[in-house]
């Protein structure tokens, strides 16, 4: 059996719910047709990434991305006056 690591951003707003959703179907799609897993591994953006580190896109998010072979994110609200005009772009 094979395995991917796949990155994840919850995303904010409706983000959590459509992730709640999406991530049951996409392991249960893989498990029928494939012999393939994931191993899910969370990074920060948005309000989340704000609470928890102070930014809403951290460093260590952008140097995960850049090696990544797979990655998801919900939909990102952009923080007034940050600096940065749109999460969504930036990522």
């Amino acid at each position: 059996m094979s395995s991917k690591r796949v990155y994840w951003i919850e995303g904010d707003g409706i983000g959590p719910e459509i992730w709640r959703a999406a991530r049951p179907v996409i392991d249960a799609a893989l498990a029928k047709e494939s012999d393939m897993r994931i191993g899910w591994v969370e990074l920060l953006a948005g309000e989340k990434a704000t609470a928890e580190t102070g930014s809403p896109l951290p460093e260590e998010t952008m140097n995960a991305l850049r090696t990544a072979d797979f990655a998801m994110k919900g939909p990102l609200g952009t923080p007034v006056g940050t600096g940065i005009r749109s999460l969504n772009v930036a990522l």
